[in-house]
């Protein structure tokens, strides 16, 4: 029996395998699946907050970080998804402005071992969507069709030693800018949605809307037309910038480190670093577009 299941085990994941390896999934690089270090050049001006949230200064994220009802970390970056086993490059944005559409979906959910269902309320975003810094605009996917991701951005901005990295904001409703558009700080770029190509995740986004937001440094400056990138499935829409081919940057962490926080005495800007909150942890122990 022992030798019965080794066997069958074995062919399960040579099956698998070979499956994701006609996926292009298989090649994906190891390097989108864990988070870069910063440089320590840091950066030449403050970064602005993607969206009107700034609930990222309150204890635990408290609203402006997505959950779900059987995954209070669903919205974090990390291996916080499938009970921990998939790994999530970006942070989930809470809108601050919905509204409710009057129309509820049925939800099943696996409640880590004790399933239950629940009705959850549908809800349309408003949030604008803005660049974190200035740069310039290399991805402005109109066609939510097209990646899991729905419609997005992503920009490149540049180190304070000329480095360049990228920020990406997804599941957009409206994309306001064209690539190769040169954007500043605080602009907008587009206004939150519930987009994306994955019926799974397109569920979601109907009763969780929210921004999801990304940033990170390419990977291989020499990935568009290569093997791996001409094998991807779905296919390479965007080049050197595709998202399989971006190390992520904890993005909570870059917002802690380089966002400013609204003073409480004032209401005005001040450095985000001068508020005492703690960042999280690179890799998340927890145990689940």
């Amino acid at each position: 029996m022992f030798m019965f299941t080794r066997i069958f085990t074995a062919l399960v994941l040579s099956i698998c395998v070979a499956g994701c390896a006609s996926s292009g999934q298989s090649r994906l690089n190891p390097l989108t699946h864990e988070f870069a270090d910063f440089p320590s050049a840091g950066l030449s001006q403050p970064a602005a907050l993607p969206t009107a949230n700034q609930n990222l200064f309150r204890a635990n994220y408290v609203g402006f970080v997505a959950r779900s009802a059987d995954n209070p970390t669903y919205g974090m970056p990390g291996y916080t998804r499938d009970g921990g086993a998939r790994f999530h490059k970006g942070v989930d944005i809470l809108p601050v402005r919905s509204t409710l559409t009057g129309k509820k979906i049925r939800m099943e959910y696996s409640g880590h071992g004790h399933p239950f269902t629940r009705w959850e309320s549908l809800k349309t975003p408003h949030d604008e969507v803005r660049a974190i810094l200035d740069g310039r605009v290399v991805v402005a996917n109109q066609e939510p069709r097209r990646s899991g991701y729905g419609k997005y951005v992503m920009i490149e901005h540049h180190w304070a030693d000329g480095s360049p990295f990228v920020s990406m904001c997804a599941h957009l409703s409206r994309v306001d800018v064209s690539e190769g558009q040169m954007v500043s700080r605080g602009q907008r770029i587009g206004v939150m949605g519930q987009t994306s190509s994955e019926p799974g995740g397109r569920k979601y986004l109907s009763f969780i809307p929210h921004t999801h937001f990304e940033v990170g440094r390419v990977i291989n400056w020499h990935y568009a037309g290569s093997d791996e990138s001409d094998n991807l499935n779905p296919p390479n829409f965007s080049g050197n910038f595709d998202p399989r081919n971006i190390q992520p940057y904890h993005p909570l962490q870059f917002l802690l480190r380089y966002a400013q926080a609204p003073s409480p005495a004032s209401g005005t800007p001040m450095p985000a670093n001068t508020k005492p909150v703690a960042p999280p942890p690179a890799r998340l122990a927890v145990t689940s577009p």
